[in-house]
């Protein structure tokens, strides 16, 4: 096993929105901290450089809920007791422990944590330009930095959507002096939201600007017009992967996907880590690092059907052979064969399997080279599924059968049938976007209500927030067979 060096990135909290203040708010324009910090053009540059770049490495970060979410959906599986992956893994599935003295409570806590931190320090940086500061010679990048900070305080506000019941939302313009735990909203108040401020840097980027490589860690700067497809790619993203159950996703706008994932991004969001220094996916790394992580036997059926579903909680089960000619030929690229199961078996013989992840090993040997963060087939699979909920399914399947379905996977095309798209997009999802996009198979199993009996559909506010607020314990939380409500607690799942 390797040493674990993920990025922690350090949290600026000017706003005291999750330290130990109960005030969720904007400073006052005359507290020493904001004038100093604030002051000039340089300083508001530096500090939206770094505003994706926590961002990322929060969401894809070992220590937090990445490779929890990915146990969690049976999409990878882990018996270690590291990041919650045992406790969130286990069959039958418990509830969350969302108390101060949790070993795994940090899970959550960053989790919160670093998307305020992205939108504390957006907020500040649009208020120190509302108050005059200008950035470049007379302003000439105002609008880029604008446009960055509407960005971040998007899909930050969007992750924490996805993963908590609730948020608190402030910004440059809305404060809480006197905040109170029912100051937060629902997640559907916080999707709103994010949706809000990813339009307004959609809005922006009708102006010419660069956004350097290193603030996004990709191979090339970016234009306006870039940054534009790219936040219309994480709104389709928010939107189709927001509904809690089916229910949920039955109300989607799904023409507002549409249009969102019609205007996305045309290429790979990829990034390049360089040696685990600042942009490192230490979750999928670990998650996909033999000796750690092994693809669950849910994802291993999908490839080929000849595979075992589900590895039975028993000694004398037997370790399935190797696919020799899969349905789906990304098994042979994009997976390997792995005899051995190196789990605890008193944790459960159910986390056992008999493959692994290898697609990115050439990136992550080193930690150096591409990792996906938003691909094009993803958003094309938010512009198939808009249109087929929209009764367009052969658009639907069109999109499908020109993507990697069948150019890497081999696959026969789908027909214009909502059930067989819903099933093929479901298995692009676990398979081609296997380690990309923090949560993504969680959100897909979750809204097809797919989660096994008893997963948390989403997650409580951490343990030691709600300690801030002054709530009595114990502290609320989700999960549990005996709580599914299929509202906070999934009431249904695959097997």
């Amino acid at each position: 096993m390797k040493k674990m060096s993920c990025h922690i990135a350090v949290v600026w909290l000017v706003l005291g929105l999750v330290g130990c203040k109960k005030d969720l708010q904007v400073d006052n324009n005359n507290e020493p901290d904001f004038d100093q910090v604030y002051s000039n053009g340089d300083d508001l540059e530096n500090l939206s450089s770094g505003l994706y770049n926590t961002y990322f490495n929060c969401v894809n970060s070992f220590g937090g809920s990445y490779v929890m979410l990915g146990v969690a959906s049976d999409n990878a599986t882990c018996s270690w007791n590291n990041a919650a992956m045992w406790d969130m893994s286990m069959e039958p599935r418990k509830s969350w422990d969302n108390s101060p003295n949790y070993g795994d409570e940090a899970v959550t806590k960053l989790h919160f944590d670093e998307m305020y931190s992205v939108i504390n320090t957006a907020s500040n940086i649009l208020k120190a330009i509302a108050k005059g500061v200008d950035v470049g010679v007379g302003g000439e990048k105002n609008d880029q930095i604008r446009a960055f900070c509407k960005f971040g305080q998007g899909i930050s506000y969007g992750s924490l959507a996805l993963f908590f019941d609730k948020a608190f939302i402030v910004d440059e313009n809305n404060s809480m002096p006197g905040a109170t735990i029912d100051s937060a909203v629902d997640y559907t108040k916080v999707a709103e939201a994010s949706l809000s401020y990813l339009d307004e840097a959609i809005a922006l980027c009708n102006n010419d600007f660069i956004i350097p490589k290193e603030w996004l860690g990709t191979a090339d700067d970016f234009t306006n017009d870039d940054l534009k497809k790219l936040c219309n790619s994480f709104a389709a993203r928010i939107m189709s992967n927001m509904p809690r159950n089916k229910t949920e996703l039955a109300a989607v706008n799904w023409a507002k996907v549409k249009a969102y994932a019609d205007g996305g991004i045309t290429s790979d969001f990829t990034i390049y880590m360089e040696g685990w220094a600042k942009w490192y996916a230490s979750g999928a790394d670990f998650l996909t690092t033999p000796g750690w992580g092994k693809v669950d036997m849910y994802v291993v059926h999908l490839l080929d059907p000849a595979q075992p579903q589900h590895w039975d909680d028993d000694p004398d089960f037997p370790m399935p052979p190797e696919s020799i000619n899969p349905p789906d030929e990304r098994m042979l690229t994009d997976f390997e064969y792995s005899g051995t199961n190196w789990f605890k078996p008193e944790r459960g013989y159910y986390h056992y399997s008999n493959y692994r992840y290898k697609r990115y090993d050439g990136s992550f040997a080193l930690g150096t080279g591409p990792v996906p963060e938003l691909m094009l087939s993803e958003n094309d699979c938010y512009r198939a599924e808009a249109r087929a909920y929209l009764n367009d399914l052969t658009g639907a399947a069109d999109i499908i059968n020109a993507g990697t379905r069948t150019t890497r996977g081999n696959l026969p095309d789908v027909a214009a049938n909502l059930d067989e798209i819903v099933q093929a997009l479901h298995h692009e999802r676990h398979i081609e976007l296997y380690i990309s996009g923090a949560g993504l198979q969680y959100y897909e199993m979750r809204k097809q209500n797919l989660l096994q009996k008893g997963t948390p559909l989403h997650w409580p506010l951490p343990a030691r927030t709600l300690e801030t607020f002054s709530v009595p314990r114990p502290f609320y939380t989700f999960g549990g067979v005996a709580n599914a409500d299929g509202l906070n607690t999934s009431n249904g799942g695959w097997r």
